[in-house]
């Protein structure tokens, strides 16, 4: 019997996990749809979504400078229902060329990066055969964790992602060790992307669309008094601020400080005002002994709405060619997810709204939370996650035919005519309204 310390094994297509987490995922899927979705999580979304910076800039004026820049290369067009979402469509290649000379192994972060348009550079390298540089490899992840860096010929379980030319030999890299420069110089991926570091910030920000969707669910107005509960890194946050008109307060909250950090850089970036940024745990941030709602510690029932999106398994974000999380990890997420749960909903004025939303798979973290929240606080209502367009939730106990039509899944797809709003990482979200119970 595998033990959850077990070496994670080859799942699926490319997809990864410990043998035990795989069960977990088999709670929540079919065999036939986990196999459909992993294999849509080995590669990047085909299609980029950009959100406007809808304060400043038209999006029909962003799409004109990214054809610009792009030269033609992708089309660009606009999301066909929000009106604030550019899209980019990037090119698949069904199948890479294997006509390489050699193999060039690399480790698992090197190969997300490869995915999303890098280069290689020699730390991500760990085997390598003796081979002239100018020569054309092939890049393959090392998704057990079981190359030693510095072998020449390893035979163990790997994906093949990209191909390129060699730059740096086995001897530059392991025995010069050369740290900079690059290594392989990609010409081919699975998937092909537009290179968007450092374009047009202040006229837009590069976000997933499911993400884009939770903050016009939240459906913030001027005025509003509303809480991020786990800021970081602004996407959703300065995404609430445009659609409230700058006008109003975003109380934005976030523990740690490098993140803290990203959260007020792209704040600046953007040129917005009504966002106040503080270094705290959620977990803590309420008070029974506090009246507050502008700093912490935070009062009951002063926020209009309030976004939550806690940590969680992140197990439906993409690229994901292994996952290293163990079985008890992710099954620790719900407990925790619960502590911010139960204080936003004191934090929320009656009348109030509360969208919860994780980028993660099992039910477990998502409608198990939702059909908790139904059965604890009585005061607390599902309504639907306006603008629904992902995919209605999973029936568990608690939870009615007409409620998971109230929330909305987005599911990776890997079928070839998969669309804009299923070309995606995995995500949910949940909108619910605080109401007063009669006595």
């Amino acid at each position: 019997m595998a033990t959850e310390n077990d070496t994670i094994l080859k799942s699926h297509r490319g997809c990864t996990y410990h043998p035990h987490v795989l069960e977990y995922l088999k709670t929540t899927f079919s065999e036939e749809k986990l196999e459909e979705i992993t294999t849509a999580l080995s590669v990047p979304p085909k299609l980029t979504t950009i959100r406007v910076n809808s304060l400043h800039h038209q999006t029909s004026d962003v799409i004109s400078n990214l054809k610009e820049l792009l030269n033609g290369k992708f089309d660009v067009t606009s999301h066909p229902s929000l009106a604030d979402v550019v899209v980019i469509a990037g090119k698949r290649a069904e199948l890479l060329e294997t006509n390489c000379v050699g193999r060039v192994i690399v480790n698992l972060k090197c190969g997300k990066a490869v995915l999303r348009g890098a280069d290689i550079f020699s730390p991500g390298v760990k085997g390598l055969p003796h081979l002239q540089a100018g020569c054309k490899v092939s890049v393959h992840v090392d998704v057990a964790h079981k190359c030693k860096r510095g072998e020449k010929n390893f035979t163990g379980s790997t994906v093949h992602i990209a191909n390129g030319i060699l730059k740096l030999t086995r001897f530059d890299i392991f025995k010069k060790m050369v740290k900079t420069g690059i290594a392989v110089q990609i010409t081919e991926r699975n998937v092909e992307l537009p290179s968007l570091s450092g374009v047009l910030e202040n006229q837009m920000f590069l976000q997933n669309l499911p993400s884009i969707v939770a903050s016009h669910v939240l459906n913030p107005q001027p005025g509003d008094h509303i809480l991020d509960m786990c800021s970081a890194p602004g996407g959703k946050t300065t995404h609430i601020a445009q659609l409230m008109g700058d006008m109003g307060t975003v109380i934005a909250l976030e523990k740690v400080q490098n993140k803290v950090d990203k959260l007020e850089t792209n704040i600046r970036k953007q040129n917005l005002n009504c966002i106040k940024v503080f270094k705290c745990d959620s977990t803590k941030v309420f008070s029974e002994q506090s009246t507050s709602s502008s700093e912490p510690p935070l009062g009951r029932e002063v926020f209009d709405k309030i976004l939550l999106d806690p940590p969680c398994s992140a197990l439906g974000q993409r690229p994901q060619l292994g996952n290293d999380l163990k079985l008890s990890e992710i099954s620790s997420y719900p407990s925790y997810q619960w502590c911010f749960v139960a204080d936003a909903i004191k934090m929320l004025k009656y009348g109030g709204t509360l969208v919860y939303s994780t980028c993660t798979l099992p039910k477990q973290e998502n409608e198990m939370i939702v059909a908790r929240v139904l059965s604890t606080f009585p005061e607390m209502i599902l309504v639907s996650a306006d603008p629904l367009i992902g995919q209605p939730g999973i029936l568990v106990e608690g939870l009615s035919d007409h409620d998971v039509l109230k929330v909305q899944r987005f599911l990776p797809s890997s079928k070839l005519n998969s669309g804009v709003n299923s070309d995606t990482i995995g995500f949910f979200i949940a909108k619910f309204e605080k109401i007063r119970v009669p006595l």
